[in-house]
C-alpha cells in the first residue's frame, strides 16, 4: 500500500501546485483589469506610438531609396551595379597641409 500512498501524495501535491499556480494567474489577470490608465498615460502612449511609427516610416523610406538606387545601377552597369562604388578615402594630411599653405601667415591680431 505504500506505493498507492506515495502515488496519492504525488497526485495531491501536483493538484495543490496547480491550484496555487491558477490562483496566481487569476490575481495577475485581475490586477491588469483593475489597473486603469489616466488620460495623461494614454496621451504618452499615443505619442510613443507615433514616434515609433515615424521612425519606422523613415527607415522604410531609406531602405526603399537604397533599393531604387541599386536597381538603377544594376540597369546601367549590370550585376556590378549592385556593389557600392569604391571611392578612395581622402588624404586628410595632404588636405590639411594644402589649406595651411593657402592661409595667410600674418601676425595674430590681439
Amino acid at each position: 500500500m505504500s506505493s498507492d500512498d506515495t502515488a496519492a501524495k504525488k497526485k495531491q501535491m501536483m493538484q495543490n501546485f496547480l491550484n496555487r499556480k491558477r490562483k496566481i494567474d487569476l490575481k495577475v489577470g485581475e490586477e491588469i483589469q483593475q489597473k486603469t490608465s489616466t488620460s495623461s498615460e494614454t496621451i504618452e502612449k499615443d505619442e510613443k506610438e507615433k514616434k515609433k511609427e515615424e521612425k519606422f516610416d523613415k527607415a522604410k523610406k531609406a531602405l526603399l531609396f537604397d533599393a531604387k538606387r541599386a536597381k538603377d545601377r544594376a540597369e546601367e552597369m549590370g550585376p556590378q551595379g549592385y556593389l557600392k562604388p569604391k571611392i578612395p578615402s581622402t588624404n586628410k594630411e595632404f588636405l590639411r597641409r594644402t589649406i595651411q599653405s593657402t592661409m595667410p601667415r600674418g601676425k595674430k591680431k590681439k
